[in-house]
């Protein structure tokens, strides 16, 4: 279609830590991560009654399931999906499997606050777990779009995908953000979809992880986003870890769609940087953080007061903006729950809000 092609390509170049029944989650930009890695949690029409009770009004859920889309509607609580990795090369192969895809959890579910669609989680071609999925995340979008804009929801739905942290190959200071030599030719054509078509771009940070990878490198009253542990880098204040994350991404997206912020030998202009990212000349897309927390156990510094530090300053840091892009950062706490089956290191199982059972872990500070 003509139409499709012209508007595909030239459009648009928790909550509190929930404490008691009676406390809101009243921070507009924060949602919470819904995963269901586990054996003992509640179901999904308790789940939002959860979220409703506690006023949370953003969800990211990790799959489509329709028991959660059946629990969503009229709920008014607005949803983040992603597509499952290893779905991804379906969707890509052959564009009826997306037409199907959409129909059957986008039109079939008009009364769901659908508001974006994450093709994948975390694919990259520098990462042996997920490499094989990487050449399939771009058409994949580019078909699931084509469905959603014939459907005429491409207005109100936004097709992306989510990387992580590790795409950079360089994150300090933020300023001088880029993405790895391995990763930039896969991100590159990506990012020209999300120009084209007004999508975000969708990214899982976690101070967390930073700190504990620096070995003592980083102060942890800066990782848990505490009052007074800024530090100055090049002349700018960073009052957190979490503000310089997100700097080092949008610094990342500025340097590949502006080449000129480059100088000769890999040293870019930092007159022209300014100029692009901190006066709001910035020609790339929205960055919304689709993951961010701090574990209650399992690891180092892991532990409930510090979760619950954590969490609660970043509700109280989300909607003031960084030193490169002032305004609300939209943000998801990871995760509603801990979840026994998820695999990795002992403290990917306790980073939940609430215990299984739906009790809150610890109480919340939200005035």
């Amino acid at each position: 279609m003509a139409t499709e092609s012209n508007h595909f390509f030239f459009a648009f170049l928790i909550f509190g830590l929930l404490v008691t029944i009676s406390l809101d989650f009243t921070v507009a930009e924060i949602g919470v991560c819904y995963g269901r890695n586990g054996n003992n949690l509640l179901s999904p029409a308790q789940v939002v009654n959860l979220y409703k009770r506690h006023n949370i009004k953003k969800m990211r859920t990790y799959d489509p399931d329709n028991a959660i889309l059946d629990a969503l509607r009229g709920s008014g609580i607005e949803l983040t999906v992603a597509i499952t990795n290893q779905f991804i090369q379906r969707l890509a192969v052959d564009a009826n499997n997306a037409n199907d895809w959409v129909r059957d959890h986008v039109l079939n579910y008009p009364d769901v606050n659908l508001k974006s669609i994450s093709v994948g989680n975390e694919v990259s071609p520098a990462d042996a777990t997920t490499s094989r999925y990487a050449r399939f995340v771009l058409p994949a979008m580019r078909n699931v779009y084509r469905a959603i804009f014939r459907a005429r929801r491409d207005g109100q739905v936004k097709v992306t995908t989510t990387v992580g942290m590790s795409t950079l190959g360089n994150s300090f200071p933020p300023e001088d953000g880029v993405f790895r030599d391995d990763v930039a030719p896969y991100l590159r054509p990506i990012l020209s979809f999300m120009m084209n078509t007004g999508s975000p771009f969708m990214v899982n940070a976690y101070p967390y992880f930073a700190y504990v990878a620096s070995k003592g490198q980083i102060d942890l009253g800066y990782a848990l986003l505490e009052p007074g542990h800024g530090i100055q880098v090049n002349g700018v204040y960073y009052a957190n870890l979490y503000y310089a994350m997100v700097d080092a991404v949008y610094a990342a997206i500025d340097r590949m769609v502006n080449p000129s912020l480059h100088s000769t030998g890999g040293m870019h202009n930092r007159t022209s940087e300014k100029k692009a990212g901190r006066r709001g000349g910035r020609a790339g897309p929205k960055v919304v953080v689709t993951e961010s927390g701090h574990p209650s156990s399992g690891g180092t510094s892991a532990n409930l007061v510090n979760a619950k530090t954590f969490n609660e300053n970043l509700l109280g840091v989300v909607d003031n903006g960084t030193p490169r892009h002032p305004g609300p950062i939209e943000t998801y706490i990871f995760a509603l729950f801990d979840e026994n089956l998820k695999p990795g290191a002992e403290t990917e199982r306790n980073f939940g809000l609430f215990y299984p059972n739906g009790q809150s872990k610890y109480d919340m500070n939200f005035n």
